[in-house]
């Protein structure tokens, strides 16, 4: 692997532009060299248009990868059983913005991606499109096992947590402490849940992404204050239902 790599790791990203301009900003002056979007670039708020597009000029310019989500597959699948009904109002409040070349970068989108010592999923590396949790240290472990890697990072969880194998074979579960480096070393397997960009869950409005060092082995978690007031009243002004706005402001 080159040296000096610092990739960002977005996940969740919830057509949220003020929290997608804020952490990209942060993540460069943190001198991120490699962009990863970690699925659910739509979803819940009201820009997938702009996100859609950063997201693609990323993909395209600079190389980035980005991986579908939930909430990417269902706007062009039917999950309207699979989801909540606020959050199916926004995947079709989102069909309606779209146009074709927008759904067919979300449908081109792998499921899955492996990177040497590296994979990069949004649900589990454990039947993926089922879109499981990884929100125990059972479904980290079978994720882990499915993923073959060292490090696997997800998302669709929306609350940061990392997991490893201890040296006697437990696995251990902890929330990082943002701003904090975590020491991830190779001997060890990992699976880091990466936090929402988009629609943080955790009881902190303010958006939440991760910086990883391979050289370094370590990984940094990051919370960016942005303009969620902005983010909850385009929800509104788009006529989405009132609770999504209020998450954004509540980060609940």
């Amino acid at each position: 692997m080159s040296s000096d790599r610092r990739i960002a790791l977005f996940a969740d990203l919830h057509s949220n532009l003020e929290a997608f301009d804020a952490c990209v900003e942060h993540a460069q002056e943190q001198g991120a060299t490699e962009f990863v979007f970690l699925g659910d670039l739509v979803g819940y708020n009201a820009d997938p248009v702009a996100i859609i597009e950063k997201v693609a000029e990323l993909v395209d310019k600079n190389k980035a990868v980005a991986l579908m989500g939930n909430h990417d597959e269902a706007v062009f699948a039917d999950h309207s059983t699979r989801m909540n009904a606020h959050a199916w109002a926004a995947i079709q409040w989102t069909r309606e913005q779209l146009s074709d070349d927008h759904v067919s970068f979300l449908k081109g989108l792998p499921l899955i991606l492996k990177e040497e010592e590296i994979c990069y999923v949004h649900s589990t590396a454990a039947k993926p499109e089922k879109w499981s949790y990884v929100d125990s240290g059972l479904a980290a472990w079978h994720c882990a096992e499915s993923a073959g890697t060292t490090y696997t990072f997800v998302g669709h969880v929306h609350e940061s947590t990392v997991y490893y194998q201890s040296s006697v074979g437990k696995l251990v579960r902890f929330h990082p402490h943002p701003g904090e480096p975590v020491p991830i070393s190779r001997h060890r397997r990992w699976v880091t849940v990466t936090g929402s960009l988009g629609q943080p869950r955790d009881g902190n409005p303010a958006a939440s992404y991760a910086l990883f060092e391979p050289d370094e082995e370590s990984i940094t978690f990051h919370r960016v204050d942005y303009d969620h007031y902005k983010a909850a009243e385009k929800v509104h002004k788009a006529g989405l239902p009132a609770e999504l706005a209020t998450r954004l402001l509540t980060g609940k």
